[in-house]
C-alpha cells in the first residue's frame, strides 16, 4: 500500500462479497429496484479498472470505508481520490471512470439499482449535485445500505416489492442529503452536529457541550437545532444511537451490556427502556428477528 494511503476504517466491517454480485428477484413493473447489493475489499489487485462508457444497463452507488480508489470524468476529467467517507453515483453507460490505484487498498459497498425511475432520478442527483458524495457513515442512506446488505447476508432478502421500496427511499435519501444546503446551515450549528455525529457514544455528552461548541445559550441553540435540522438534538442524539445500536444487535453476537456502552448509554437498563419505548421492541427480539425486523426500524428512526 502506498505510504500515504491511510487504511483507516470508518466504520465497522461488513461481510465481505468477494465472488460476485448478490443478485435480487426483481419485478419488470417495478421503476426503481435494487438488483445488486455487496461489500467488498480490493487489495492489491491487477485489473480493478471500470470504463463504464462500455457498460451494460443499471445504476451504481459506490462508498468507501476505508482505504481509497480513483474516479474520473471522461475524457480527460481530473482523477478524484475517493477517500473513506467519499463515494460515487454513475448511470451506465456514461463517461466516468474508476479504479484501484497499483499497490492500493480499497473496501466499500456498493449497490446497483435498475428501472425507469432509478434513471430519472439518479440523473436529476447527478445533474444537480454531481457524481460525488461526502457522506458521514451513520448518514441514512449508508445505513440503509448497511442494513439491506446484512439482511441479504443473513439469508432474509426482501421480496421484490420491498426491494423496489428501498430503492426509492435510498434515492430520496441522497437527495435529502441537499435538500438544505451546507452554506445554509449555520456554522456553529454545523459545529454542533458534528459534535453530534463523533461523540454519540459519549454517554457523558450532554446538550450544553452541544451549545458550548456553538457558543450559544442551551435554550437558544436547542430553537436553532430544531429551526434547521427539524428535530430536537436530544432526539436527533437519540437517533444516532439507537441506529447504531440496530446495527450490532443484528451484525454480531455481543452483549446487550456491551452495546449499552458502546453506543453511549450508561446502563443496560436505560438502554432498554429507550429501545423498547422508541422502538416498540426489545434489544434481545431484535437480534432473534436479525436484519429483515431492522430494515422496518430505521424507518422509524427517521421520521
Amino acid at each position: 500500500m502506498p505510504s500515504n494511503c491511510r487504511f483507516v476504517r470508518i466504520a465497522p466491517p461488513l461481510p465481505f462479497r468477494e465472488t460476485g454480485f448478490s443478485r435480487l428477484p426483481s419485478y419488470p413493473r417495478h421503476r426503481a429496484d435494487f438488483v445488486a447489493v455487496g461489500y467488498s475489499r480490493e487489495s492489491n489487485r491487477a485489473g480493478y479498472d471500470f470504463d463504464n462508457r462500455g457498460r451494460g444497463h443499471g445504476c451504481l452507488f459506490q462508498y468507501g470505508f476505508a482505504g481509497e480508489g480513483r474516479f474520473q470524468t471522461l475524457p480527460g476529467g481530473r482523477p478524484v481520490t475517493l477517500s473513506p467517507g467519499l463515494g460515487f453515483l454513475a448511470p451506465f453507460p456514461s463517461d466516468t471512470r474508476y479504479w484501484l490505484p497499483p499497490g492500493g487498498d480499497w473496501e466499500f459497498i456498493y449497490v446497483i439499482l435498475d428501472g425507469d425511475l432509478a434513471y430519472d432520478l439518479v440523473g436529476q442527483l447527478v445533474q444537480e449535485h454531481g457524481h460525488l458524495w461526502q457522506l458521514p457513515p451513520v448518514h441514512p442512506a449508508i445505513v440503509l445500505l448497511r442494513d439491506f446488505h446484512s439482511a441479504v447476508c443473513a439469508g432474509q432478502p426482501p421480496d421484490e416489492f420491498t426491494a423496489a421500496s428501498l430503492a426509492h427511499r435510498f434515492l430520496l435519501e441522497l437527495f435529502r442529503a441537499h435538500a438544505a444546503p451546507r452554506p445554509e446551515i449555520p456554522p456553529p450549528l454545523e459545529r454542533a452536529r458534528r459534535l453530534l455525529e463523533e461523540r454519540y457514544a459519549d454517554h457523558t455528552l450532554e446538550i450544553d457541550d452541544l451549545a458550548a461548541a456553538a457558543h450559544y445559550s442551551r435554550f437558544h441553540f436547542s430553537r436553532l437545532f430544531r429551526h434547521t435540522f427539524g428535530k430536537s438534538p436530544h432526539v436527533y442524539l437519540r437517533q444516532l444511537r439507537l441506529r447504531r445500536a440496530l446495527e450490532l444487535l443484528t451484525g454480531g453476537t455481543q452483549p446487550v451490556k456491551q452495546i449499552a456502552a458502546a453506543v453511549g448509554y450508561g446502563s443496560a437498563a436505560q438502554f432498554c427502556r429507550e429501545f423498547h419505548r422508541h422502538l416498540g421492541q426489545t434489544p434481545l427480539r431484535v437480534r432473534r428477528l436479525g436484519p429483515r425486523l431492522r430494515l422496518d426500524l430505521q424507518q422509524v428512526l427517521t421520521e
